[in-house]
């Protein structure tokens, strides 16, 4: 895992094999009023290839582990609600669907909140 940037309150990492990008993590504290002190995971992407490999569960770990250095005690992590393969995911590693909302500009869709207590 190599730390790329940290960008005011989020902090972004890359994961690289064979020298090339393949992944890509980011985490901070939630811009979500309901949940003010909640540590939230903002985005995970993999690259199609890499998918299904572990790497997805090491930067979960990963997240998790710097939430409970920084004295979190819960996790939020948002999905687009027709993005099944990722709700799964999530669910896989704990986490409780907790609210679906519409999301506005510029998604124009509907998203769900999961959470984990860690």
């Amino acid at each position: 895992m190599e730390k790329r940037f940290f960008s005011g309150r989020l902090k972004e990492y890359v994961w690289k094999e064979n020298g090339n990008v393949v992944a890509m993590l980011s985490f901070g504290n939630t811009a979500d009023h309901d949940k003010a002190g909640a540590f939230e995971i903002w985005r995970i992407y993999i690259t199609s290839d890499f998918q299904g490999k572990g790497i997805g569960h090491n930067l979960i770990a990963f997240a998790e582990q710097a939430a409970k250095e920084e004295g979190y005690t819960e996790v939020v992590i948002w999905a687009f609600k027709n993005n099944l393969n990722a709700i799964s995911f999530y669910r896989k590693h704990g986490y409780i669907l907790e609210k679906e909302e519409y999301l506005g500009k510029p998604y124009l869709t509907m998203g769900v909140r999961l959470n984990k207590k860690i």
